[in-house]
């Protein structure tokens, strides 16, 4: 059905398929073919056009490296590592760590990507100045109890794919590509948030640097978790194929040899039932009493 004015059960603007025809938001797919990258692909899918200049592909292009892995201390490495040991064909394996990415593991790009937006929505509407914006939004965080999405890192206090990401934003900006504004936001963020939360520092994590580009490139805060998993995807598929290809099987959270020390138990003593019990299953043949 072509026409605009009736709409099947089903309808989507993205894909319309007929015999020997692939036609991918108006482009046939055998002319994107070879000629788009991956990320101008996820673009024109999401936006409805092709980028409007190579840069914002190649913007999309590094964030979806920078976010393809971050070895077995990531949980949902870890699980798919595990996973591939246990037999699971290599869709389950990536299933299995994929289903970890959610509003803490992977998610906060998204909660970022609406952070800087909102920032950015606020100064524009009320020309406060950006600096007592974004401070009066940290205290609103702290006052809840809650951390600010995309700030904060257990290993890295400056991350080299946020460092990278924002020399490629520059350059986009240098060029007019891009506002860098809401680089400007993060840097912003990353420089108040110390004083409201009494801390010596609460670095811009990968989130933050890959919400950054979203908000750059113009693309919806939905999408972003999306994009978390076209990246991270390959990082199980390859942890996944490496241990299928080790044959290794059942690796454990850890060492059998560590159980007694990492795993450690803080439930009841050991004990016994009581007689009656004990009694009841000697004569019912263990079912117990009725």
């Amino acid at each position: 059905m072509n026409g605009d004015n009736h709409r099947g059960w089903w309808d989507t603007s993205i894909i319309r398929i007929d015999r020997n025809e692939l036609i991918v938001k108006g482009y046939a797919i055998e002319e994107l073919m070879g000629r788009v990258s991956y990320e101008e692909m996820a673009y024109l899918m999401i936006m409805g056009e092709l980028p409007p200049h190579r840069r914002i592909a190649g913007l999309l292009g590094a964030l979806l490296v920078a976010v393809c892995d971050h070895g077995a201390n990531s949980p949902a490495v870890a699980t798919s590592i595990m996973a591939a040991t246990c037999g699971i064909p290599l869709n389950c394996v990536m299933a299995s760590g994929m289903n970890l990415l959610g509003k803490i593991h992977g998610g906060p790009i998204e909660e970022a990507a609406r952070l800087f937006y909102r920032a950015e929505r606020t100064i524009e509407e009320t020309g406060r100045d950006p600096e007592a914006v974004v401070r009066e939004i940290c205290e609103q965080y702290r006052a809840a109890g809650d951390y600010v999405p995309g700030f904060g890192h257990p290993v890295h206090n400056r991350d080299p794919r946020v460092v990278r990401l924002f020399e490629l934003v520059r350059e986009a900006k240098e060029e007019g590509v891009v506002s860098g504004r809401f680089m400007e936001l993060a840097i912003l963020f990353e420089q108040v948030l110390p004083g409201v939360f009494e801390k010596e520092e609460i670095p811009i994590n990968i989130d933050a640097g890959g919400a950054v580009i979203l908000c750059e490139t113009g693309l919806h805060a939905e999408a972003a978790m999306g994009f978390i998993c076209l990246s991270r995807g390959l990082g199980l598929m390859a942890h996944g194929v490496e241990m299928q290809m080790r044959r290794e099987r059942l690796k454990a959270p850890m060492p059998p040899a560590l159980i007694g020390e990492h795993m450690t138990y803080s439930g009841p003593p050991p004990r016994t039932l009581p007689e009656d019990r004990l009694e009841s299953g000697n004569r019912t043949g263990g079912e117990g009493k009725t």
